[in-house]
């Protein structure tokens, strides 16, 4: 039985704490099995404010803020 990635998933958020004690949280997609994928349509899918890191990604693959946009306007997430 093969899995449609875009509907066989939940969206987890994880959260570690840096060495600087800076909150760098990520939003991703869990398909079981230990597969996790980072995913984010509303924003960036890895953030820390303190850092000012934001780092876009559609179903796992990483991409400027410019190509995300284009992806969310076009609807392939």
């Amino acid at each position: 039985m093969e899995k449609n990635i875009t509907t066989n998933y939940k969206v987890v958020k994880y959260s570690r704490e840096e060495e600087d004690g800076s909150k760098t949280q990520i939003t991703a997609m869990d398909y079981g099995g230990g597969v996790f994928k980072a995913h984010n349509p509303k924003g960036p899918a890895v953030t820390n404010k303190k850092l000012e890191i934001a780092e876009y990604y559609v179903y796992g693959v990483k991409m400027s803020k410019d190509e995300w946009s284009k992806k969310v306007k076009a609807k392939v997430c």
